[in-house]
């Protein structure tokens, strides 16, 4: 199951006039993000905010003796500005969570693995292609992300992975990922992408079987 944003208490009400677009709205917000999942344990997210950045991440369910909890900024090695409209969580009984959202300044996408068991390690992905992006179609139930040279797709249930490559390395910014890849457009039995090369599109297709 796919969650939303659950709620948001209170609006700072600082709301900067900066003239360039942004991804989504800067609106100051300190406000805590929270998830729950369907489990009897009552498997939870919360993303804390502060000075209307990413603060910290703690995800935890009743039957563990302590809550697991990172620093955004360390564990991503950089700061990030969320809107509740830019972020999504699933969580999965009690094995996992995978959240992803977008940096509201840059766009840039992210994503979360986050294991409720302390035995195993979180994983994180930034350079995410998610789907609050209007250029990038990606089914609820799946995940992607790419690097210089390769996109990634990944069953948020079973784990089972796909992946297409570019044939070539790029020199991607991911803080302006449509300077290379335009659009992107995966389902269960395909993935496209459009880069631009040379200022030109490019295509890029192949079958899958997720």
């Amino acid at each position: 199951m796919i969650l939303s944003a659950g709620f948001f208490l209170s609006s700072c009400g600082d709301n900067s006039s900066a003239t360039a677009a942004t991804f989504c709205d800067t609106a100051c917000n300190n406000d805590s993000i929270k998830f729950s999942g369907g489990h009897k344990l009552n498997p939870r997210v919360a993303i804390t905010v502060n000075n209307c950045l990413g603060d910290s991440i703690t995800w935890t369910h009743d039957a563990l003796p302590a809550n697991r909890q990172m620093h955004m900024g360390t564990l991503l090695d950089n700061l990030v500005r969320l809107n509740k409209s830019a972020v999504s969580c699933f969580i999965k009984d009690t094995s996992y969570a995978w959240v992803a959202f977008n940096d509201c300044i840059t766009g840039r996408g992210y994503l979360l693995q986050l294991p409720f068991d302390k035995k195993q390690s979180v994983r994180k992905m930034s350079s995410a292609i998610n789907s609050f992006d209007k250029k990038f179609v990606v089914p609820d139930d799946l995940r992607a992300y790419a690097d210089y040279s390769t996109i990634y797709v990944e069953d948020i249930n079973t784990g089972k992975k796909e992946q297409m490559t570019f044939k070539e390395e790029y020199k991607i910014n991911f803080n302006k990922i449509h300077d290379v890849i335009d659009s992107v457009n995966v389902s269960h039995d395909r993935i496209y992408v459009e880069l631009i090369k040379n200022g030109n599109k490019l295509p890029l297709e192949k079958k899958i079987s997720l």
